[in-house]
């Protein structure tokens, strides 16, 4: 028998379940195929039109390895060829030094971070980072502190106010999941010049939308490269990028770029990469071969087509009066209440729609929203309906 007011961790579930469905923020997992698929961070289509299972197909006739796992850890018998492949492939795509493949984008954060950085360390967090990277930094001791999101005047009061005898950091998006906004990256970099900082920056959903003639769906950094706002220097000095490869390139893995010394600083203190069993040597395959098709132009249609139909879906949303910072093929519908939401997003649904509902925790309390996600392999007719269900099932609600 549990002592006077204790419960077991089975009634500490079930009253957790209850109140997060009592809020309307209780997840369940759903798959309906038969949606139009306004969800997914399948931004070019590489998944949905069969690209990527023709080409997994072509890599299994040709792969030499007798092996689907990997076997082991990377630095235990898991190293493949494919993996080195892969890295300098991207190297070559992005034009940096170094980089190292982890299994995903959210153990690339999370190792890479809470190995670069500890306690006595410093790092300011856009207040709208993604949990890899907030988990990172709570899991290396830095002290956090939180900027209002984009907020460069706030970030530098942050500055001026904590100091510290050991490294300062800062970590943004390239674009922001749940917004669509990118930050000012040359600002950014004036304030760690001017405070002795380094950005730690996530190009997750960036990569596929924004790029440069060099560099092709490269990301945020890419395109800022090209136009001279940010120089080989500070990309050896001032930047750690991250580069997650499930949105764009629809594929699992995540880079975390930088100069030669950090590649090898992590192969030996990031936790994710050292204790977990490689991906297989296969996948790895694919992601030199889908990084080798962005850097040759295989994709730029595809891209085309997807800024085209953002710009499509935001110029319509501003026409009826629903302004949107969005930059990218991230489009949120702001609502407010969480149960409002859902309500929406079960509406679309039953219209053939699938827009989920993003709910605390989240985005902030009193900021639920559809999350639109808009593909290159929609039609803008397509579009035009969508938006309309959308504002037919707003307009109900407000009733």
């Amino acid at each position: 028998m549990l002592p006077a007011g204790q419960v077991s961790y089975l009634e500490y579930i079930e009253e957790q379940l209850q109140d997060w469905q009592n809020k309307s923020i209780r997840r369940r997992l759903r798959f309906d195929a038969t949606l139009l698929d306004f969800s997914s961070n399948d931004y070019l289509c590489l998944n949905r039109d069969g690209s990527h299972t023709q080409m997994l197909q072509s890599l299994a006739a040709e792969f030499s390895y007798d092996t689907v796992g990997s076997t082991g850890s990377r630095l235990i018998r898991g190293h493949w060829p494919s993996f080195e492949e892969a890295e300098t492939q991207f190297c070559e795509w992005q034009d940096l030094p170094a980089a190292l493949l982890f299994q995903s984008g959210y153990s690339a954060n999370v190792g890479a971070l809470s190995a670069i950085s500890g306690p006595g360390d410093v790092a300011f967090c856009d207040r709208l980072c993604h949990a890899s990277l907030l988990d990172g930094i709570r899991l290396s001791g830095a002290q956090r502190h939180y900027f209002h999101h984009n907020d460069l005047d706030h970030l530098e009061s942050l500055l001026k106010k904590k100091g510290t005898r050991k490294s300062r950091w800062v970590l943004s998006e390239g674009v922001f999941s749940m917004d669509g906004d990118c930050p000012d990256v040359r600002g950014i970099l004036d304030l760690c010049h001017k405070y002795d900082a380094t950005l730690y920056l996530d190009e997750a959903h960036a990569l596929g939308y924004l790029g440069s003639r060099r560099s092709p769906g490269g990301g945020l950094v890419a395109a800022l490269r090209e136009q001279a706002s940010i120089s080989s220097q500070e990309l050896h000095d001032r930047i750690i990028l991250s580069f997650p490869m499930g949105k764009a390139p629809g594929i699992m893995g995540g880079f975390v770029a930088g100069g030669k010394a950090l590649r090898e600083f992590l192969i030996n203190r990031a936790r994710s990469f050292v204790f977990s069993t490689a991906q297989p040597p296969i996948l790895a395959a694919m992601i030199a071969r889908i990084v080798r098709n962005f850097q040759e132009g295989a994709y730029d249609d595809r891209m085309l087509h997807l800024r085209s139909n953002a710009e499509f879906l935001r110029s319509k949303m501003e026409s009826l009066g629903r302004q949107s910072t969005s930059q990218s093929a991230i489009v949120p519908f702001l609502i407010g209440d969480a149960r409002d939401a859902l309500e929406m997003s079960k509406h679309l649904e039953t219209n053939g729609f699938d827009v989920r509902a993003i709910r605390p925790p989240t985005v902030a309390e009193g900021s639920s929203r559809l999350r639109i996600t808009v593909h290159s392999c929609h039609s803008t007719e397509s579009i035009a309906r969508l938006l309309a269900t959308v504002l037919d099932a707003d307009l109900h609600s407000r009733n």
